[in-house]
């Protein structure tokens, strides 16, 4: 009798591939959208085609912009309150042609030394009552004066302290053989450039001092070149 060989049973296993596609990454990460995630944790690893990408961090470049721009904003702000401030500045501290700044007199002649503040108020006084001139007051003057070797100098830097535009220097010299009299010099110098405007070298009566602070104060009132003429 036949034998009959039956060979054992095998089943047949078929194998699937699993793979995870990125259509199957981004189904699963379509509900994290509904999540609120810090900024330091927005990074995620997503996979394609076998290869990690990283989603790059727009929150913090935008916020880097943001600083950029606030910072050039605030820079330009400040550049424009400089320049406004220096505007008001300049103008505010622009020399005025019509106010003169009287430096105290040098006096060179004994007896006479108290006429060194005397004449410098007097002209300023006077100055004063001739409009469309002013002076500075004497007051400010004794305050910022600061006399040197050549005092016609410090007039003018006087004037420039002071905003004036004229600077007034004067002085009283002897007249030689001649008790009675002094020798008056005067000159008027334009602060901004420094050149001598009006100038005035006269005997006078020592007697009529007293009267010298209103002949040059109209010295200057009928030679001065006013800047509306």
């Amino acid at each position: 009798m036949a034998r009959t060989v039956t060979a054992p049973f095998q089943p047949t296993v078929t194998a699937r591939s699993h793979c995870v596609t990125s259509a199957g990454v981004f189904s699963l990460y379509g509900p994290l959208k509904k999540l609120r995630l810090r900024p330091a944790f927005s990074e995620f690893i997503l996979v394609r085609g076998g290869s990690a990408m990283t989603a790059p961090d727009n929150s913090r470049a935008a916020r880097s912009r943001r600083l950029l721009i606030a910072f050039s904003v605030l820079v330009v702000g400040l550049m424009a309150l400089g320049a406004v401030s220096f505007v008001r500045y300049a103008r505010h501290h622009k020399p005025n042609p019509l106010v003169v700044a009287v430096a105290p007199f040098d006096i060179f002649i004994p007896g006479l030394e108290a006429w060194r503040v005397r004449l410098a108020e007097g002209v300023t006084a006077q100055l004063d009552s001739l409009p469309p001139l002013s002076a500075i007051s004497q007051a400010v003057v004794r305050e910022r004066w600061q006399g040197q070797s050549r005092p016609e100098i410090a007039a003018v830097e006087l004037a420039r302290r002071t905003s004036a535009g004229l600077a007034l220097y004067g002085r009283l010299d002897s007249v030689a053989n001649r008790n009675d009299s002094v020798r008056v010099q005067m000159i008027v110098i334009e602060a901004g450039t420094g050149r001598v405007l009006i100038g005035v070298d006269r005997r006078w009566a020592a007697a009529r001092l007293t009267d010298l602070p209103r002949v040059l104060a109209l010295q200057v009132r009928q030679n001065y070149r006013y800047p509306s003429d």
